[in-house]
């Protein structure tokens, strides 16, 4: 879950104005949302702001229950552990192989070795990629390094998973099956935000969107 309230966030000092305006909403544990809006709404944005990698302006941040513009690092620290995100550049570690980033999230988690194997082998084979651990991401299709992003993000069973585009280098079958994985994860008490542009795959999986448009907040629910 998480609650933005009266959110702005303005650019660095090289850029002007502000990427977002404003924005209140929020969104219950187990919720899938649509994030939508034209290039420059201010999504990638929200996303940092979702996914701690950036610190809104001005405003309040609630993520999983933690008010975020108070936290201490070492809980922010903790906390970014709870979350997946689903990068549309990926990035991969390109000196590390797939499974090994895969396994990275459990292993910053210190699960025992053996469950890791068991746990990054069952998912990279339902991804489709069982015969690809041990190749490195520039070796692989960007298909295949989106597929490998994704495994990587949902490994460790995040309550809050944030994916940018996720399916922009995915055929359809993938798309199909990442989109049901989506909607079992929401199932099981994960909440859910997924950018795109992707008109036709907002029609064919129907549900609550969370639109932008110059940074401001123009429909939530």
């Amino acid at each position: 879950m998480f609650r933005l309230q009266d959110v702005s966030y303005l650019y660095p000092a090289a850029q002007k104005g502000a990427a977002l305006n404003h924005v209140s909403v929020a969104v219950a544990q187990g919720e899938f949302r649509w994030l939508l809006g034209p290039s420059g709404a201010g999504k990638s944005s929200l996303l940092r702001i979702l996914a701690l990698e950036a610190r809104a302006s001005s405003g309040m941040v609630d993520v999983l229950g933690v008010p975020v513009m108070q936290a201490r690092r070492g809980v922010i620290a903790r906390l970014r552990q709870r979350i997946g995100v689903v990068y549309q550049d990926f990035r991969l570690l390109d000196d590390l192989s797939a499974f090994d980033n895969v396994a990275l999230p459990l292993r910053l988690q210190m699960r025992p070795e053996s469950e890791i194997r068991h746990e990054v082998n069952a998912i990279m084979k339902w991804v489709g990629l069982g015969s690809r651990t041990d190749a490195l991401p520039p070796q692989l299709s960007g298909g295949e390094q989106q597929r490998v992003a994704i495994a990587r993000a949902v490994i460790h069973r995040p309550a809050l998973l944030l994916a940018d585009e996720p399916t922009n280098a995915l055929d359809d079958r993938q798309a199909t099956r990442l989109m049901t994985m989506f909607h079992r994860l929401a199932e099981l008490g994960t909440t859910i935000v997924v950018a795109t542009h992707n008109d036709a795959l907002v029609r064919k999986y129907p549900a609550h969107a969370i639109e932008l448009m110059q940074g401001y907040l123009v429909q939530e629910g």
